[in-house]
């Protein structure tokens, strides 16, 4: 995944998010408090689907905003979202409708 087609995301959290997908086939990035967010990962886990996840609410704020802007640029900000070999394919339902 290019993060650097979002030009607010910063070359150390794009390698840093890259290391992280290439550690494992999938990557959720999530919240503590997110209802979908433990759907996603218990399907995953269902099909023993190695993953990674960033909790973004559990990191100090500078990495919270810093890593949203390499994952949604501009864009409207939800989670789940999820990486599968390094392709971002949405949040919790088009990871539904893949299964």
């Amino acid at each position: 995944m290019d993060f650097m087609g979002y030009p607010i995301c910063k070359e150390e959290y794009a390698q840093a998010l890259r290391q992280k997908m290439a550690e494992r086939t999938a990557l959720v990035i999530s919240t503590t408090y997110c209802g979908y967010c433990n759907k996603a990962k218990s399907l995953l886990e269902k099909y023993q689907i190695p993953t990674n996840e960033i909790v973004l609410d559990t990191l100090n704020p500078n990495d919270q905003m810093e890593i949203s802007n390499c994952v949604y640029g501009k864009n409207q900000r939800f989670v789940p979202m999820i990486y599968l070999k390094g392709q971002q394919i949405g949040g919790y339902g088009e990871l539904l409708k893949m299964h």
